[in-house]
């Protein structure tokens, strides 16, 4: 599968900023524009060096924690220690859910139709009544682009 760094940075960054406006709105913590896309950005940059795995120092779990924390901390600038652990819990919660509900649905509506080989997925696409059934090849790689 090719992998396109911009498309990965744009998830990421959309993503980012949907997660941190949840979490806003759960905590009633105001939440600014330019704030929540610099916290965005920085998710979005740490998304791609990890994709790139230019250093096993980015798969660290500390190193994400120090990450999460400073992007909660950029996007509402958390007055005390408190503030910023609720903050932060709500954070991963909202995470978490958002992860959990885009996997169940992946799970749930993944067709069984399609079936992943070692570096190619393939689809059997047929109408209702099988007439012109076809088989679709996909090959793919692991270059970044």
């Amino acid at each position: 599968m090719t992998i396109y760094i911009d498309i990965i940075f744009l998830e990421n960054l959309f993503m980012n900023y949907i997660i941190l406006f949840a979490t806003g709105t759960i905590v009633k913590a105001p939440i600014k524009l330019i704030r929540a896309f610099i916290s965005s950005t920085i998710g979005s940059i740490y998304a791609i060096v990890s994709y790139m795995s230019i250093l096993e120092i980015y798969s660290n779990i500390l190193l994400k924690m120090i990450l999460s924390i400073a992007m909660v901390h950029i996007a509402f600038d958390s007055k005390s220690i408190k503030q910023l652990f609720k903050q932060l819990i709500i954070f991963y919660l909202t995470s978490f859910t958002f992860g959990g509900v885009a996997f169940a649905f992946l799970y749930f509506i993944n067709p069984q139709n399609i079936l992943m080989e070692k570096r190619s997925i393939n689809r059997n696409i047929s109408n209702k009544n099988n007439f012109n059934s076809w088989n679709c090849r996909i090959y793919y790689n692991y270059n970044i682009i």
